[in-house]
């Protein structure tokens, strides 16, 4: 399949910040009322979108934890982006580490991380300048710049990521979220 990075209007700096923000949201209220099951099922992917021939495989928790780092380090990598600096996009192995370093993430740290990550992010956003956002880098897509990066790909993971957790509930048919914890 595809990529399903689509193009999108770039907007302002705090355009592109409530974008992530307003991602995030979604990905929060997604998993915020998984059952202890729900958040230990392991993850398929998403319906429509495959990169590579990776399958998610981690525990749906550690796929919601995978997100809130990826806030992190896409900063980062935005970050060096706008000081000229290109560093090696993210290799399929990075996914198999932090899984191995996270492999039974509680449920309320996990979403307070991911809250506080997507909150650092739009922050970085925010504080980016036009001239910072034409600043190209490369990513695992492909060339890029700063602006298209944040407005396209970021979000694009987060979809990417909780379509992949819907899906993984709806194949178990497992009951609606309650309000319990994972673990």
């Amino acid at each position: 399949g595809g990529t399903g990075v689509e193009a999108q209007a770039m907007g302002t700096p705090h355009d592109l910040a409530a974008r992530v923000l307003g991602s995030n949201q979604g990905s929060s209220d997604c998993s915020k009322d998984a059952t202890p099951e729900q958040g230990r099922a392991r993850g398929i992917n998403h319906p429509e979108i495959t990169v590579g021939d990776e399958d998610e495989g981690r525990p749906v928790g550690v796929i919601v934890h995978h997100v809130g780092t990826g806030y992190l380090r896409n900063r980062d990598r935005s970050s060096a982006w706008v000081r000229g600096e290109n560093p090696d996009p993210p290799t399929p192995g990075l996914n198999k580490l932090h899984h191995e370093q996270n492999p039974y993430p509680e449920k309320e740290e996990t979403l307070r991380f991911l809250e506080h990550n997507a909150s650092e992010m739009a922050a970085f956003i925010r504080g980016l300048s036009e001239a910072d956002l034409a600043k190209p880098g490369r990513f695992v897509t492909g060339p890029t710049t700063v602006g298209d990066f944040v407005c396209r790909i970021l979000p694009y993971h987060v979809h990417w990521h909780m379509g992949s957790i819907l899906a993984t509930w709806e194949a178990r048919a497992a009951p609606s979220p309650s309000a319990t914890d994972w673990r």
